[in-house]
C-alpha cells in the first residue's frame, strides 16, 4: 500500500460517520482472532489458535536430528525435544493475536494488508534446555574426552616424550548450532564443538629443566615368582606412567590421575589385592606399593602432603606411616611442590627392586621421619567350613596381624636453621585371622590365639604356619600332630615388620 493510500484510508476512516466506514474498518481493522491470512509458523492457523500453535511446536520438537562432532563424527539420533529444544506455545499465540489489534490506525492498517498478502508470519518461540542438552552431550565425553599429556623426560634414555593436546566436546558450545537447526526445516544434523585443551607442559619447557640434584629417593621391594608375577608386571606399568613426571613450583600431582584406571585395557593384570580385610584377586594389584613408594619419596623431598590414607594392615615392603594406600577413583594420593623450581619423578624397576627419585635444582631442606608405636589391639580368628576339603587339612585363607596405632612426625630443618614439625596418628585395624575346615572339624585342634599384652613395643606375633604344606608345630597346648596347614593363594605369613615392628622408629634423608 503506497504511503497516499494508506493517508487516504486513515483520513476516510476518522471522517466516515456513514455505512462505507464499516467497509473500511473490516477491511483494514479487522475484529477477529487473528488478522485474515496471518500465518504462524509459515501456514494460516485453523481452529482454536493455541491448540494449533501446540500442534505445530510438537511437530518442530518431534523431528529427529543426528547429533554429529565438529569433525562429522556420529554421536547419535535425538528428537529435538530430547536435546532440549522448547517452543513457548503461549507467547507464540499471544503475539498472533496482538498482530493488527495493537498500535496506531496505520501501521494496524498496514499489518492487516501484509496479513492478507502473505507476507505477515509469526515464528516459533524456539529456546533450548541447556540442561537437557549437556545431558545428552554428557553421554558422548567419557568415551570421547581426552586428558592432555604433558611432555615428560625420559630420564633412562636422556630423551624428551613429546606432548599432546587433549580435546573435549563442547555441550554449551552445542546451543547455537541447536538453535539454527531447530530454525531450519532442512538442517539434519547438529554440530557439537570439539575444543583443543593444551598440556600443561611443553617439550621446550622439559628441556630447560635443571635436575642435577636428588630431592627425595625411597625403594621398595617385592617377588615376581609364583602367584606374584603379575603383581609384579602392575608395579612395572604404573611406575612407567609416572616416571619423567614434571611438577612445576604450586602444581598439584594426583595419583589416580596420572596412573589411572586399574583395568587390563590400561594395561593391569588380575593380582592379590586387599578388599575389606581381606586378600581377593583382583585387577591392579601393587598399585599401592608404587603409590607408598612415591609417598615416601615425597616426603623425604619435602612435598606437601595433601591427601593420603594408610593401609588397613601394616605393608611388608615399608615401615608404617609411611605407607599410602590407593582405590581408583576414590581413595587417592595427592602431593603439591612447594619448592620455588620444577622437580621431575624418576620411577623405575630394576628386577624385585622399586625406586623412586625426585630432581630438582636444589634440596633446600633435610627431612628426618621418626614412628613410634602407641598401642596395640589382639586379631581375631574366623573359622569357615569348605566342604571340598577333606580329613584333618586347614587351608589358612589369611594370617592374623595386631592392630596398630602410630605416631608419624616429619622434621623438615631449612639451610637457614628454620625447623617445621608435622605429626599426625595412623591407625591400622587388626587382621583377622581366617581358616578354612572340613565340616565338622574340631576346631578346638587349631592353634590358640595369643593371649592380649599390654606390651605395645614388642606385640605378641601371630602364629605363622609355614608356606609349605607340614605339620603344625607350637609351644604350650599344641593342635593333634596329624593336622596339616595349607596356605592358600595369595596369603603370606606376616614378616618381622608386621607382626613385632619395633616400638620406636627414625629415618633421615
Amino acid at each position: 500500500m503506497s504511503l497516499a493510500i494508506r493517508f487516504a484510508v486513515v483520513l476516510a476512516l476518522a471522517a466516515s460517520a456513514g455505512g462505507s466506514s464499516l467497509v473500511l474498518r473490516g477491511r483494514y481493522l479487522p475484529e477477529g482472532e487473528t488478522l485474515p491470512g496471518l500465518r504462524v509458523d509459515g501456514a494460516v492457523p485453523q481452529g482454536d489458535l493455541r491448540a494449533f500453535v501446540a500442534a505445530r511446536a510438537g511437530a518442530l520438537t518431534a523431528r529427529k536430528v543426528k547429533l554429529v562432532t565438529d569433525g562429522g563424527g556420529p554421536l547419535g539420533e535425538y528428537t529435538l525435544a530430547e536435546l532440549g529444544v522448547r517452543v513457548d506455545v503461549d507467547a507464540v499465540a499471544d503475539r498472533a493475536r496482538r498482530m493488527g489489534h495493537e498500535g496506531d490506525w496505520l501501521g494496524r492498517a498496514q499489518a492487516a494488508d501484509d496479513a492478507r498478502a502473505g507476507r505477515l508470519d509469526v515464528p516459533l518461540a524456539v529456546t533450548v534446555d541447556d540442561a537437557a542438552l549437556v545431558d545428552v552431550v554428557a553421554k558422548y565425553k567419557e568415551s570421547f574426552d581426552t586428558a592432555p599429556t604433558s611432555a615428560r623426560l625420559d630420564l633412562e634414555h636422556r630423551s624428551v616424550i613429546p606432548e599432546k593436546d587433549g580435546r573435549y566436546l563442547d555441550a554449551f558450545g552445542a546451543t547455537a548450532p541447536l538453535l539454527a537447526t531447530a530454525k531450519d526445516a532442512s538442517s539434519t544434523e547438529v554440530h557439537v564443538p570439539v575444543l583443543s585443551v593444551p598440556p600443561r607442559v611443553t617439550g621446550d619447557f622439559v628441556r630447560s629443566l635443571d635436575i642435577h640434584v636428588v630431592l627425595g629417593e625411597f625403594e621398595t621391594y617385592f617377588s615376581r615368582s609364583g602367584d606374584q608375577a603379575r603383581r609384579g608386571k602392575n608395579i612395572d606399568v604404573a611406575a612407567s606412567k609416572l616416571d619423567g613426571l614434571v611438577l612445576s613450583p604450586g602444581e598439584v600431582v594426583s595419583f589416580n590421575a596420572v596412573v589411572g584406571d586399574r583395568s587390563e585395557e590400561n594395561g593391569f593384570q588380575k593380582s592379590w589385592e586387599i578388599f575389606k580385610g581381606e586378600m581377593v584377586e583382583g585387577v591392579g594389584g601393587g598399585t599401592c606399593q608404587v603409590a607408598s613408594t612415591l609417598h615416601a619419596t615425597a616426603f623425604f623431598a619435602g612435598l606437601d602432603v595433601l591427601e593420603r590414607l594408610p593401609h588397613s594392615r601394616p605393608s611388608a615392603y615399608i615401615p608404617m606411616g609411611l605407607d599410602s594406600t590407593v582405590v581408583y577413583p576414590i581413595v587417592d594420593l595427592k602431593l603439591r611442590n612447594p619448592h620455588a623450581f620444577p622437580i621431575v619423578l624418576h620411577a623405575k624397576t630394576d628386577g624385585n627392586k622399586l625406586t623412586m627419585q625426585l630432581l630438582g635444582a636444589g634440596k633446600p631442606a633435610k627431612v628426618a621421619f621418626s614412628r613410634e608405636v602407641l598401642g596395640t589391639t589382639p586379631y581375631t580368628r574366623k573359622v569357615n567350613e569348605d566342604p571340598r576339603l577333606t580329613g584333618t587339612k586347614v587351608l589358612v585363607k589369611q594370617h592374623g596381624i595386631r592392630g596398630y596405632v602410630v605416631k608419624r612426625t616429619r622434621i623438615v630443618t631449612f639451610e637457614d636453621g628454620r625447623r617445621k614439625v608435622e605429626s599426625s596418628t595412623d591407625t591400622y585395624p587388626s587382621t583377622t585371622e581366617i581358616y578354612m575346615v572340613p565340616p565338622g572339624f574340631d576346631v578346638a585342634k587349631l592353634p590358640p590365639l595369643p593371649e592380649p599384652t599390654d606390651d605395645d613395643a614388642a606385640p605378641t606375633p601371630a602364629p605363622a604356619p609355614p608356606p609349605t604344606v607340614v605339620a603344625a608345630t607350637c609351644t604350650g597346648d599344641c593342635p593333634p600332630a596329624d593336622v596339616t596347614f595349607v596356605e592358600a593363594p595369595g596369603a603370606h605369613a606376616p614378616t618381622q615388620a608386621q607382626a613385632k615392628p619395633v616400638k620406636s622408629l627414625t629415618l633421615m634423608r
